[in-house]
């Protein structure tokens, strides 16, 4: 992150988000708020924005003076609000916002998404993906999605943060002539407020099988200190990447130390 220059952070007013703004306002960092719920955490600037309408997104752009240090695209939905719903705020609106504050973005400046595990398998369906994300705008994305979200082979959670994930290695090749850094951080299980969604999504017998491997459900905390880690100058060198961050659930499927199902 460059010093001074404020940081923009979605999804600041619960779980993951909360915690993300906690730790920047720790560090004395300038942070601007975009949610639909103003946040408990005292940042400088809050701006209500619904991450589903393309309208609200450029309203509160329109109000956001750059140069900006870093962009955190922490705020998403699960799976239980619906397919549409879910493909417009995790996928489309994370896109048609990181598009819009581009050009706010300082050179040598950062992107933090959240992608989530359900993105590991990207590559099965990286040609659908980039598909999709050669659509030039929100309403393209979205009529895309009207033509061809019932044969993309899975949910639409899943097929959400799989999105996030082809993004962000796309947007990192964007951002190299500018010295601009596209990371994503792919959490597990997390202790939030949605985790039961999730549960409910996934059946609470897995969900409790994936808790257990790794002994526990990680923290908003957790999480958040990988995003702003990622987001700092001291990790240049690192671009373009889907980390992991779930208490080594991943490594256990891929290796086999822990079974697929219960």
């Amino acid at each position: 992150m460059i010093p001074d220059n404020p940081i923009v952070l979605t999804g600041a007013a619960s779980g993951i988000g909360n915690a993300t703004a906690r730790r920047l306002l720790d560090r004395g960092r300038t942070v601007i708020s975009l949610d639909l719920k103003e946040p408990t955490a005292a940042v400088q600037t809050h701006y209500h924005c619904d991450l589903s309408d393309p309208a609200s997104i450029d309203a509160v752009v329109a109000q956001i003076e750059g140069p900006i240090a870093s962009l955190m695209n922490v705020a998403g939905v699960p799976g239980t609000v619906g397919a549409e719903l879910t493909m417009r705020v995790n996928t489309f609106g994370l896109r048609h916002l990181t598009e819009a504050l581009w050009g706010r973005l300082a050179d040598g400046g950062t992107v933090v998404n959240v992608a989530s595990i359900a993105g590991n398998n990207w590559r099965k369906r990286r040609e659908l993906i980039n598909d999709l994300l050669n659509t030039p705008s929100f309403d393209a994305a979205l009529q895309w999605w009207d033509e061809h979200g019932g044969d993309i082979g899975t949910d639409a959670y899943t097929f959400s943060k799989e999105a996030v994930v082809v993004y962000t290695m796309r947007m990192a090749g964007e951002g190299l002539s500018r010295g601009i850094r596209v990371n994503d951080v792919g959490p597990g299980p997390v202790d939030t407020p949605i985790l039961p969604d999730f549960t409910e999504q996934a059946g609470e017998e897995l969900m409790q099988h994936m808790i257990n491997q790794v002994g526990r459900a990680a923290q908003p905390d957790d999480i958040a200190e990988a995003l702003v880690v990622l987001a700092e100058a001291r990790m240049g060198w690192v671009n373009g990447q889907h980390i992991v961050v779930d208490g080594g659930l991943t490594a256990g499927f891929s290796a086999g130390w822990v079974r697929s199902r219960p």
